[in-house]
């Protein structure tokens, strides 16, 4: 057993509990993937060698990553909720794209775990339809730019 993180001396100690989410090992193993709150209390994209040494903050959003994460086959994006979108990252220099439209709460991608697809150009999500009184989630797709 070994710790890799070391945050109690930061504004916002420990990595993220919320939203819920697993850590994620990128495809080639160099990396592992989490959320945490950067400075501001923002929750971000960061990652850590699995042989120790400091974090590296990925993504320097305006707003909270609302979502699990998950990385692209090849390692090149992460997909998650943020915003009310479904949006990407591309892990290299953390710029993050919007691949839905902002919805409002009733029509915004589910905070849940958005996947790519096997050939990495679509991205599944789940999202709520239909009348208040009669709710129910449904599974939807959106292809990558």
């Amino acid at each position: 057993q070994r710790r890799l993180t070391f945050t109690a001396d930061r504004k916002f100690p420990g990595v993220a509990q919320s939203p819920r989410h697993w850590l994620r090992t990128s495809p080639d193993g160099t990396q592992i993937g989490f959320l945490m709150p950067d400075e501001s209390g923002i929750v971000q994209l960061w990652t850590v060698s699995p042989l120790g040494g400091a974090p590296r903050q990925v993504t320097r959003n305006e707003t909270d990553i609302a979502s699990a994460f998950t990385w692209s086959a090849d390692g090149r994006w992460a997909s998650h909720i943020m915003d009310g979108s479904v949006c990407v990252t591309e892990m290299t220099n953390g710029r993050t794209q919007r691949l839905t439209a902002k919805g409002n709460a009733a029509e915004a991608p589910l905070p849940s775990a958005c996947v790519f697809s096997p050939d990495g150009r679509e991205i599944a999500y789940m999202r709520a339809v239909g009348a208040d009184s009669e709710r129910f989630t449904q599974i939807f797709v959106v292809t990558l730019p």
